[in-house]
């Protein structure tokens, strides 16, 4: 079926978002496919620009002389940056205007790569990857609104978040390779000029292609509020990473999570509208998606963090070997996400989000078979795909349920709700597994314990899902909370 003649196009008459329905600066000025395909690019510029540099640590290492705890700051920067200003980029892009901010967003990547070209020692480059980080972070909330604004609620906009997810899965897994193709011909400082000139072009063709986005500029600020919430994440997220480190680095966690907490309750005592809206916390699929994405992400990297360590450390493959070995991962999950549109359709949100969970849990547990003589193919293969075709189901099923229900102009905030919730669960995942581990007497026995912890982890939450989907269509409490969210949307959008 032609898209300008689908109900659901953007270009129809009878959409909220075709031209007649929008003022001449949202009118979309290419066609949609086309659109997609650049906020896909610019979304995927993150996950590639994690995993391209992973194959570049060793000899950035090297050449600064730098210990591998201090080199993780190099990762650990960037990830802190990213989450802790998630919020802020979603309230910018609901306040102005999304294609304005989108491409700020991608300068701010193309400008972290400066530092980082030009360092003559380490913290150049980790303070380059906190702006690439902060970068990102006003880039993902964008990205994802302007999905929705291009694609009305339904299968064509469940069918464009399958592609923008699966961009970004297989920009991770391209990066895996890059990095390491890169650096061996010309060094790491070549991993930060393509980021660069990528996130250069990704900005001009997001000026040419995409609409410009209403803005709302009614909204008020409050710049302490806002400071509170952004120190609230920075301060949760730090504190989650430094729990891996033994001694004086658990006490500096502590101390950072109990500034969070008291950050958190002063954004709270301001109102809670700051960066983000207090209302939009009290819908239901935000609330679900928030946490179903915390127990989601601490089981995928949780898990995803031993399968190197195994490949590496019991079975001797070198780190060029075992990234090659994990690849699969992506591809899985890349040509998962290409159909989970149409399946979202047939199925329901909660269902495929049941089934990705469900996949994923039982790919992590298939690890706990490893041994030092397993063959590659079973079980660690057969693990990797299980895991990736769950994360193709699950991620675009979390990024539709977190904007079910949100009104328009509040869904750069929604979107970074999701996005901050999967951050959290990333950091939590190597860092409570890496204390579980360290309990049983041997490596191995330590990673078959992590991976069923994870798995664990997972499965309960496909569950839960699962539960919660039985009862909906009967449950008069479900009913009233769907009147509820009804309610509360109206309140957010007025």
């Amino acid at each position: 079926m032609s898209t300008s003649n689908s109900p659901n196009s953007p270009n129809s008459p009878n959409s909220p978002n075709s031209p007649n329905s929008l003022s001449s600066a949202t009118a979309l000025p290419r066609p949609p496919l086309l659109a997609l395909l650049v906020l896909s690019a610019a979304a995927g510029l993150d996950a590639g620009g994690v995993a391209v540099l992973n194959s570049a640590l060793p000899a950035l290492g090297a050449e600064f002389g730098v210990a591998p705890h201090l080199l993780a700051w190099a990762v650990s920067g960037y990830a802190v940056a990213f989450a802790g200003l998630l919020l802020a980029g979603g309230a910018l892009a609901d306040r102005f205007p999304r294609r304005r901010v989108l491409a700020g967003g991608l300068l701010a990547l193309a400008a972290g790569s400066v530092p980082a070209l030009a360092a003559t020692d380490f913290w150049m480059v980790a303070a380059g990857r906190a702006v690439q980080g902060a970068g990102a972070a006003i880039t993902i909330p964008a990205a994802t609104a302007l999905v929705a604004d291009l694609y009305a609620a339904g299968p064509a906009r469940s069918r464009a978040l399958g592609v923008f997810a699966s961009v970004q899965a297989g920009s991770y897994g391209a990066g895996l390779v890059l990095g390491g193709v890169l650096t061996g011909v010309a060094g790491w400082r070549l991993v930060f000029a393509v980021q660069g000139a990528a996130a250069l072009l990704a900005a001009c063709a997001a000026v040419r292609v995409l609409p410009a986005g209403a803005p709302d500029r009614a909204r008020r600020i409050d710049p302490a509020g806002g400071t509170a919430l952004v120190a609230t994440v920075v301060l949760v997220v730090l504190g989650i990473d430094l729990l891996s480190h033994p001694g004086a680095g658990r006490l500096v966690a502590a101390a950072a999570l109990a500034g969070a907490a008291a950050a958190g309750a002063l954004w709270w005592r301001r109102g809670g509208d700051a960066l983000l809206d207090r209302p939009l916390l009290r819908l239901g699929t935000v609330r679900t998606s928030a946490v179903t994405a915390v127990a989601f992400y601490f089981c995928v990297n949780g898990a995803l963090f031993f399968v190197p360590l195994y490949l590496q450390d019991v079975r001797g493959m070198s780190p060029a070997e075992s990234g090659w070995a994990v690849l699969p991962v992506s591809a899985a999950v890349t040509a998962t996400a290409l159909l989970t549109g149409r399946l979202l359709e047939r199925f329901g949100v909660r269902a495929v989000l049941t089934a990705g969970l469900l996949l994923t849990g039982g790919g992590v547990l298939l690890w706990c078979l490893t041994g030092p003589q397993s063959a590659y193919w079973w079980p660690v293969f057969a693990g990797l795909v299980a895991t990736g075709v769950g994360q193709g189901l699950a991620f675009p099923a979390l990024t539709v349920l977190g904007l079910r229900g949100v009104p328009q102009d509040r869904q750069g905030a929604a979107s970074a709700v999701t996005a901050t919730a999967l951050q959290i669960g990333s950091g939590l995942g190597p860092a409570v597994l890496a204390g579980v581990a360290s309990a049983a007497g041997s490596a191995l026995a330590g990673q078959h314990l992590a991976f069923a912890v994870a798995a664990g982890a997972a499965a309960a939450t496909g569950l839960a899902v699962a539960v919660g989907r039985r009862r909906t269509p009967t449950d008069s409490s479900a009913r009233r909370q769907t009147a509820t969210d009804s309610s509360i949307s109206s309140s957010i959008s007025t």
